[in-house]
């Protein structure tokens, strides 16, 4: 991929390894060969966006809603060793969402809390 994943997003996976909010996987590494993935594993996804021209260069999708919605780290944005977040609506405006990683999980759970 030729970048380093950002700390926030570092922490989350020595943390919790992966999951879940609301219906939505936060994509993280499977660490199993890609012949057997067939998930969210950010390599993985990232290798086959680029393959199938669904996403750019440097443009990290991190998780996907079933409205088509595209969360994705701008690894062009270093700052800090953070990432901003940036969303990708379907009609392909890409809008920025977070600052880092940590400011996109807490955007995340909150949009399914009553």
């Amino acid at each position: 991929m030729g970048v380093v994943f950002s700390d926030s997003y570092k922490w989350f996976l020595k943390k919790y390894a992966g999951g879940e909010i609301g219906s939505e996987e936060i994509y993280s590494i499977y660490g199993k060969d890609f012949a057997t993935v067939n998930g969210g594993d950010i390599v993985f996804k990232y290798i086959s966006g680029i393959k199938n021209k669904t996403t750019e260069r440097g443009k990290i999708v991190v998780s996907e809603t079933d409205y088509g919605e595209v969360f994705f780290f701008d690894s062009t944005g270093l700052v800090g060793g953070e990432y901003p977040i940036k969303l990708r609506l379907p009609s392909g405006k890409v809008l920025e969402y977070a600052a880092d990683f940590y400011e996109f999980l807490y955007k995340r759970v909150h949009a399914y809390l009553p």
